[in-house]
């Protein structure tokens, strides 16, 4: 092999390397863990909620309707209810729309009971930015004082959410 091929696939691989690793940090936590660590009080955010008779393409940019736009954390924060959020935006990241759809189907068995929230980046970048949140998804359970009790990273299986939830509601009864 001639030493100026051995260089262009040198730099084909550096290039496909730099290009998979823009795509891993841009929709994936890798190595880029949020600021608020387990035991650490919320911020009492004012998230986007979906008021009535508006469109809930103005909240998210997720395709499919879900409920996760019914709280303002803020709120939450100050009924002292637990709460999960999740933090993702679908309209870049499919890792995203599976987690977010993940949350949506536990929201739909304990929705009445406990809290679910959904703060996308394209609409709610500033919580993004008090949160800490780099990197997506990012999941995160709330107990009623505020605190944060778990944090999932990337995609997260529906019984572990509920693991928590059956946890937090145990300890609210």
């Amino acid at each position: 092999m001639s030493p100026s091929m051995s260089i262009v696939r040198h730099a084909i691989r550096f290039a496909v390397f730099s290009i998979a690793a823009t795509l891993l940090t841009s929709c994936g936590q890798h190595g880029m863990a949020p600021k608020l660590k387990v035991g650490d009080t919320v911020p009492a955010s004012s998230n986007r909620v979906l008021k009535p008779g508006q469109d809930w393409r103005e909240v998210t940019t997720m395709d499919t309707r879900v409920r996760l736009y019914r709280w303002r954390i803020a709120d939450l924060v100050e009924q002292r209810k637990p709460f999960i959020v999740v933090f993702g935006t679908p309209q870049h990241c499919s890792m995203c729309v599976d987690q977010i759809s993940r949350v949506a189907m536990t929201e739909e068995k304990y929705g009445e009971r406990f809290a679910f929230v959904h703060v996308d980046g394209y609409k709610d970048d500033a919580i993004w930015t008090a949160w800490g949140v780099k990197g997506e998804p990012w999941t995160f359970v709330v107990d009623t004082r505020a605190k944060v009790r778990k944090i999932f990273p990337g995609q997260t299986e529906p019984s572990l959410l509920e693991d928590q939830i059956k946890v937090l509601l145990a300890e609210a009864a």
